[in-house]
């Protein structure tokens, strides 16, 4: 799985988009579940139109339906079991990998030896095994799971693979991203799907949905194919609980226009930038479940040795809503967050749980100002250690702390023209073999400015700003400064 990987749900989106404009020409299948028109990607902005937003969900006009799930949680835990089982025969007979040589010995020698921290290099680690999680989550919600169901699905699916599949001890730090990763990744695939799929789809468009939705949700779609698409069980994606409202950016960077001394290489890396809104951050779309609100934040850079992948994910898990006559909206909620961060020569990110408000407040007609700030646990991140590099990067520092970020955008008739995010990360790196142990503090700041050209298409100028500082234990300390400024092409959605 390389870095372009992580680009399919930006592209999957798109497809989408383009997709949902089409007319089927075809009525809905009897007995099919159809989602109704609040639901399509074409649906307003909560604060476009005339006026300033009203105080109530969007959502609300029409109730939702109730729907009857057929979990089946054995079938569930049989395709986790199966998907370890074909990962670990193709390591084994097609890459002939050490670590896959596995007997009854090595699995009774991992359950009396215990836990260990794991060091392998820092992309496979905190890219490749969340989305090894992602195929467990998506098992347990092909198959009927909700949230919190399938969310075991990928903690059973680790647990299994740490002590049966490898020969060597489990890794707890490998444990907890692929569980944690696994959930968020499996959780916004799954979801994006369910928009992607349409039961009154039909001939060509049928097919590039159901294409599109296998990417973001594998095992979903393998299930489908094998089951002739019965649209008509409501456990299957497509139901009509799981759309909502979106909203995002699509960014396209130009020529660097500045760069700080440290940052090597003088071609101008291209970029491919996205933000997908799904339901509103001031709380539209809520309903009560894990996930109603979420919000995806990537970008693909190529630089001049490899690519470099940031990725910023936030979903609200338990959350609360509240509006006013004045149009204003407001959501408090506590989130689950995966960040993968690279800039160059930094790299840093993790698994964290926060708390957070996020408003919308009309400031005057088609004008609203949209603010967002979290605080709370980063329960293990990792930060690359160039202070002494090895040819394969596996130096990299795990520790946990404490994550805190800050939002602040300009909206006008729903599209954001003027934005600024600050993030920050205070990781105490932890005692284990390969880390140095110490205390770091790294903030990300990101500024960007947008001329409306044609519809909502625009011209940008972005400002990047990473500082790091650091003291270990062993009397090294000092600190990083990063920045550069660059042009870009938006399409806003």
């Amino acid at each position: 799985m390389s870095a372009v990987a992580a680009t399919l749900p930006a592209i999957a989106m798109a497809m989408n988009l383009c997709l949902s404009s089409l007319p089927t020409g075809e009525p809905a299948a009897t007995g099919s579940v159809s989602v109704p028109a609040r639901f399509s990607l074409a649906a307003p902005r909560p604060d476009s139109g005339t006026g300033p937003p009203p105080a109530a969900d969007v959502t609300t006009a029409t109730p939702l339906p109730k729907l009857t799930f057929h979990p089946r949680p054995l079938l569930a835990a049989a395709e986790v079991a199966g998907l370890n089982l074909g990962v670990w025969a193709f390591l084994h007979y097609v890459g002939n990998a050490h670590y896959s040589y596995i007997s009854w010995e090595t699995v009774r020698d991992n359950i009396r030896d215990g836990w260990e921290w794991d060091r392998s290099l820092y992309f496979v680690n905190f890219y490749h095994h969340p989305y090894h999680g992602y195929l467990y989550y998506s098992a347990g919600r092909a198959n009927g799971l909700g949230f919190w169901g399938s969310s075991l699905a990928a903690v059973g699916g680790s647990l299994m693979w740490e002590y049966m599949m490898e020969k060597y001890r489990p890794s707890i730090n490998d444990w907890i991203t692929t569980s944690c990763g696994g959930i968020v990744y499996g959780e916004i695939g799954y979801r994006f799907s369910a928009l992607v799929r349409k039961s009154e789809a039909r001939g060509l468009g049928r097919i590039w949905r159901e294409i599109v939705g296998t990417v973001l949700d594998p095992v979903g779609g393998v299930n489908r194919l094998l089951n002739g698409h019965e649209d008509s069980d409501p456990s299957l994606p497509g139901s009509p609980d799981l759309g909502r409202v979106l909203g995002g950016e699509l960014i396209v960077t130009g020529p660097v226009v500045a760069r700080s001394g440290e940052l090597t290489g003088t071609k101008a890396a291209p970029t491919l930038g996205f933000t997908i809104d799904y339901g509103d951050r001031a709380g539209t779309g809520w309903t009560g479940r894990p996930f109603d609100v979420f919000t995806v934040r990537g970008r693909l850079r190529w630089g001049p040795d490899r690519p470099h992948l940031t990725l910023f994910i936030d979903g609200a898990l338990f959350g609360r809503k509240s509006g006013s006559a004045d149009g204003a909206q407001r959501f408090l909620a506590f989130y689950q967050h995966y960040d993968y961060y690279g800039f160059e020569t930094m790299r840093v990110g993790g698994t964290s749980f926060t708390g957070g408000w996020d408003a919308r407040i009309a400031a005057a007609r088609n004008v609203s100002v949209r603010t967002g700030l979290r605080l709370g646990w980063m329960g293990l991140g990792a930060s690359d250690d160039f202070l002494d590099v090895d040819a394969e990067r596996r130096n990299y520092n795990l520790g946990t702390g404490w994550t805190a970020s800050a939002s602040a955008a300009l909206a006008v008739k729903g599209l954001e023209y003027l934005s600024v995010m600050w993030r920050h990360y205070g990781l105490y790196n932890l005692r284990v073999t390969g880390s140095r142990p110490g205390r770091e503090a790294w903030d990300i700041l990101l500024g960007q400015v947008e001329v409306p050209l044609w519809s909502s298409f625009g011209l940008g100028f972005a400002v990047e700003y990473c500082g790091r500082s650091y003291r270990f234990h062993s009397g090294e300390s000092g600190a990083r400064r990063l920045y550069e400024a660059r042009a870009f092409l938006a399409w806003q959605f």
